[in-house]
């Protein structure tokens, strides 16, 4: 796929004579990765990895990474819309020129302060006929109290006796340590409750605890190693193998 952002990126990396293993190398992402972005297979990897390969590959080669990820969101919107680049981008102008109808504004003026008026005469109108001529008796303030006291003592409660809570028993827990043997993608659920998504490099570990499973969704899975409660499991198959929805629970792996 002929992009013409990227095929300026690719221009200005090869005049400044800089390869993609040298990117590689200092960002620690994968070559193939690399390739295949530059190449616009952006299908590669979900959408937030794609971004941040791409902010890293152009702040490496001195690109304006503002400027590519303005260029890649084009690109994907006018993908969703069946057009191309220019055509989002005259769409947007088009938008952006569109002048606010004089008429309309003053047809939305004319109408809030009709509702404001209606509503001041409601107001005025409640006001009135709550209003009454009759005068108002003053009690003796020590009458006041002595009947309040006295209705206290008719609506006596007595106390009911309140068994002591239980104490809280911490539930089992489950732990996961992940472990990259080469650049790897990952999802991770945490008891269906918290998603979060990584990019790992080589080396780079992590460790988690749920209360019950872990749900696991691991790209190039030969790349990465995994302990369960301290048993370790070893790598999950093949590298570049995308392996989803790996329940893992205490009692083991279930695919």
């Amino acid at each position: 796929m002929e992009l013409k952002f990227l095929k300026d990126l690719r221009q200005l990396r090869l005049d400044k004579n800089i390869s993609l293993q040298d990117i590689a190398g200092a960002t620690r992402i994968n070559v193939r990765f690399l390739e295949a972005i530059e190449q616009g297979d952006f299908d590669i990897l979900p959408e937030p990895y794609v971004k941040s390969i791409l902010n890293q590959y152009a702040k490496y080669i001195g690109f304006d990474h503002n400027e590519l990820i303005a260029h890649y969101d084009e690109y994907k919107e006018s993908s969703r819309e069946g057009g191309d680049e220019n055509t989002v981008r005259k769409k947007k102008n088009k938008t952006a020129r569109e002048p606010i109808n004089p008429p309309k504004l003053k047809m939305v003026f004319l109408s809030l302060a009709l509702i404001g008026l209606i509503a001041l005469l409601v107001y005025l109108f409640l006001t009135y006929l709550g209003a009454t001529d009759e005068p108002v008796v003053e009690r003796p303030f020590l009458d006041v109290v002595r009947e309040v006291e006295e209705e206290a003592e008719q609506n006596a409660i007595e106390p009911i006796d309140t068994p002591a809570a239980e104490p809280f028993e911490q539930p089992d827990s489950v732990s996961l340590i992940v472990t990259a043997l080469d650049s790897v993608w990952l999802t991770i659920t945490v008891d269906n409750l918290i998603q979060e998504e990584f990019i790992f490099p080589p080396g780079r570990n992590r460790e988690w605890t749920a209360a019950n499973e872990f749900l696991l969704t691991v790209g190039n899975a030969g790349g990465v190693s995994i302990v369960v409660d301290g048993d370790t499991i070893g790598v999950l198959g093949s590298p570049g193998q995308v392996m989803r929805n790996l329940h893992i629970t205490r009692d083991g792996i279930r695919r």
